[in-house]
């Protein structure tokens, strides 16, 4: 789907006091209200915060309590009303609406979805638990990391994780995408490292500039090596 066409008043995060008067809502003792369909909605602000409320409502068959979530200013009213709209459609599921601000947020929500959908995964590998902890042991054993830090490297080489650390290179079964190099600091890994993994498998995900191990964060930096060799290789391993 190409871009909507959205004013672009609606996608300029404003104060809410400005965004909902936008969006029709009135000013009550309450607070902000407006309906949709026989679905209430307020807007308040209470100890310098503001919130969303949208009314309880019942049919003969189901019963929505009321639901409320805190909403932050400024905002685009475009994404006040992306969320009016997911509060909207979670009681009138599968209903067709003509009003045009809720239109509008249902295009501008599967816009967002089809944006996020072209962001690549983050590089995420995943090992053999008992093998990757015998590699750490004997990392640990060989090098003494407490009195003098090191790099301890990671790269993916035909359906294994490599692991490189002073003058070792071990070998772990793994599968998975993790492009290029990942050094870490032997200090910040041990430290980190539970004694034991929880699964059968390990998993290994670059974030930016950590190293995330079976949930467990670890400051790191990448370098992208010759990521198109390391793909080949990853996902051809008969090429070498």
């Amino acid at each position: 789907m190409s871009h909507p066409d959205f004013p672009f008043s609606f996608t300029n995060p404003l104060p809410l006091e400005a965004v909902l008067p936008m969006l029709k809502f009135m000013p009550t003792d309450k607070g902000y209200v407006r309906k949709w369909n026989d679905l209430e909605f307020v807007a308040c602000e209470s100890i310098g915060c503001w919130f969303l409320i949208r009314d309880g409502y019942c049919t003969k068959r189901e019963a929505w309590p009321p639901h409320e979530i805190r909403i932050f200013s400024p905002i685009s009213p475009m994404e006040l009303m992306a969320t009016i709209y997911k509060l909207w459609a979670a009681v009138y599921r599968n209903k067709e609406t003509l009003d045009p601000l809720l239109i509008w947020a249902k295009e501008w929500v599967d816009y967002q979805h089809e944006i996020k959908a072209l962001i690549p995964p983050p590089p995420t590998i995943w090992a053999e638990r008992e093998f990757l902890r015998h590699c750490f042991n004997h990392i640990e054993r060989m090098h003494d990391w407490i009195d003098t830090d090191y790099d301890i490297c990671f790269s993916q080489t035909r359906g294994q994780l490599r692991i490189n650390a002073k003058n070792m290179e071990l070998y772990c079964p793994a599968h998975g995408n993790l492009l290029g190099e990942t050094v870490v600091s032997a200090k910040d890994l041990f430290h980190r490292l539970p004694k034991r993994f929880s699964g059968q498998v390990v998993m290994l995900q670059i974030n930016g500039d950590k190293l995330i191990i079976d949930r467990h964060v670890i400051p790191a930096h990448w370098d992208e090596g010759d990521v198109a060799l390391d793909i080949n290789l990853a996902t051809n391993p008969g090429n070498k």
